[in-house]
């Protein structure tokens, strides 16, 4: 894993590997083409061009389940306790409670991440 949250950890090895072990198994659980998509909606909501760690925008879906995924992603970042019942609720129904749970996943750490870019947090952990 890189990217400055990995980079700002790495001076405690132990919690680096669960971090990195938390990350990937969300990132897996959710799947490739869907992970980078979210990655990519965050970042932009963050006025980045990609995710840090990223460096191609993904190839975009326009099935129903990616858009509802993907719109549910965007209001992460600054609109998480905004979100209905409703709207969660059509989210499981696309992908399952399982992939709701790695989505709201996926689309926290990757908020983390762009902030922590945008910051410096390895500058200022170290």
């Amino acid at each position: 894993m890189n990217g400055p949250v990995a980079q700002a950890v790495s001076g405690n090895p132990a919690f680096a590997e669960q971090y990195t072990g938390f990350r990937n198994a969300a990132h897996e659980a959710l799947g490739k083409a869907l992970k980078a998509q979210v990655r990519h909606a965050v970042a932009q909501v963050h006025g980045l061009e990609f995710a840090p760690g990223d460096s191609a925008a993904p190839v975009q879906s326009d099935d129903e389940a990616t858009q509802i995924c993907v719109a549910y992603a965007r209001r992460i970042p600054f609109e998480h306790t905004a979100i209905t019942d409703a709207q969660a609720a059509q989210v499981v129904g696309a992908i399952g409670e399982p992939g709701y749970v790695a989505l709201s996943v996926v689309a926290a750490l990757a908020d983390a991440e762009c902030r922590a870019a945008m910051v410096d947090l390895p500058g200022l952990a170290a």
